[in-house]
């Protein structure tokens, strides 16, 4: 079952990008596409929202780490926001937690 979404909004102006579900290898050109059009698009910043994200594959983090390393030589940056649980233990046992920004929004009142 393909259970991958990704819908592109704004986020101070510069794109974020929000997945759900699992990202897997079968998604991957997909968000890979969505990655090259966000940077293409983006002033300063591309936003990964991680929030919905249920699973990330090896792949899936390379295309994440690929794309953090083609902002950097841009002078732009990516910020992922509000990883989900299993993502933000992904990213703590890689310790791309020390490498990536992640930002976690504050629950409204």
């Amino acid at each position: 079952m393909f259970d991958f979404f990704l819908q592109t909004t704004s986020r101070n102006g510069d794109p974020c990008l929000q997945l759900a579900g699992s990202c897997r290898e079968y998604s991957l050109d997909r968000f890979n596409q969505a990655m090259k059009e966000a940077t293409a698009q983006a002033e300063k910043t591309v936003y990964l929202d991680l929030s919905q994200t249920k699973l990330l594959d090896s792949a899936s983090l390379g295309t994440i780490v690929s794309h953090f390393n083609l902002l950097r030589s841009k002078g732009k940056s990516l910020v992922l926001l509000n990883p989900s649980a299993s993502c933000k233990h992904l990213l703590e046992i890689t310790s791309l937690n020390r490498v990536l920004v992640i930002e976690t929004d504050s629950p409204t009142a």
